[in-house]
């Protein structure tokens, strides 16, 4: 059909029964104009062989409307090199079902671009392995959207690289689920920049593990915030050093309660300035104990 196939109409193209479309050699799709293959059908980009797939251009590739490409099975996307994975357009991707998003090997999801990556929802999100997040750059992680930001599942979360916990952007940090900030480790927790560990609120910091809030430099400690550091618990309270407790501003032990502050050490309490002392807050005051007290 190559003598004849590039000279067939768009509506000529779009008649093509799929057993038509499954005989088409490799000459004869290499022979197809990218207004060509923009007519094609979902159900006729189906039928095509993984050879014909393999053999289209980059150009033809991009040329696949977004609704055509969802025809796309996962062997044919299994073939698309990285090159033609990255020529993908925005539209084409956001068009691709979780199922062959989930479906990429690790060295196709590396090969998405940062816009493309910023087009993922959460369900496509959810569909990476831990190796295909593995893959993605900086960049990509940065790139992802707080709303498909929820679908990244808690193994991935730990899987993250120190370097991709701390290219996530504050507004990231903010967005993430507390099952997500409790699957942290407390390497990728120490990667957190002061402006990050500032996002938290009370309900992140809860959900935290002791490990990790023991983990916290001076400077993360001192980046938390007065509703933030309601989310404290007593026994993440009593997993800080009492360097760290020294962390505290007037301002954040203001905002302790009574069982928090129980929670302190004498050594903790010991290392409160006058100023530290005078913070507490008098409904909190009833939860120094008498040892406190008398330190």
């Amino acid at each position: 059909m190559t003598s004849i196939i590039s000279s067939l109409t768009v509506n000529q193209i779009k008649s093509l029964s799929t057993t038509v479309i499954a005989a088409l050699t490799t000459s004869d799709v290499a022979a197809m104009s990218t207004t060509q293959i923009k007519a094609l059908s979902s159900s006729q980009i189906k039928a095509l062989q993984t050879a014909e797939i393999a053999a289209m251009t980059t150009d033809q590739m991009g040329a696949v409307s977004a609704s055509a490409i969802k025809g796309l099975s996962l062997s044919q996307l299994a073939v698309l090199d990285t090159t033609k994975i990255g020529s993908l357009s925005t539209e084409q991707v956001a068009a691709l079902g979780a199922d062959q998003i989930g479906a990429f090997a690790s060295s196709q999801a590396g090969a998405l671009t940062t816009s493309q990556v910023h087009v993922l929802n959460s369900a496509q999100i959810a569909a990476l392995s831990t190796d295909d997040i593995a893959s993605f750059s900086t960049a990509d992680i940065a790139a992802i959207t707080t709303a498909a930001l929820s679908g990244l599942s808690t193994a991935n979360v730990a899987a993250l690289s120190s370097d991709q916990a701390a290219a996530l952007t504050t507004g990231q940090v903010a967005a993430l689920k507390t099952t997500q900030i409790n699957a942290l480790t407390s390497t990728q927790v120490g990667a957190l920049s002061a402006s990050q560990v500032g996002t938290f609120n009370a309900t992140q910091v809860a959900a935290l593990t002791t490990a990790n809030v023991a983990g916290l430099s001076t400077t993360q400690i001192g980046a938390l915030t007065s509703k933030s550091v309601t989310g404290l618990s007593t026994a993440q309270v009593g997993a800080l050093s009492s360097t760290q407790v020294e962390a505290l501003s007037p301002v954040l032990i203001s905002s302790l309660n009574s069982a928090q502050i129980g929670a302190l050490s004498t050594a903790d309490i010991a290392g409160f300035s006058t100023a530290d002392i005078a913070a507490i807050n008098i409904a909190a005051l009833g939860g120094l104990s008498t040892a406190n007290v008398a330190a």
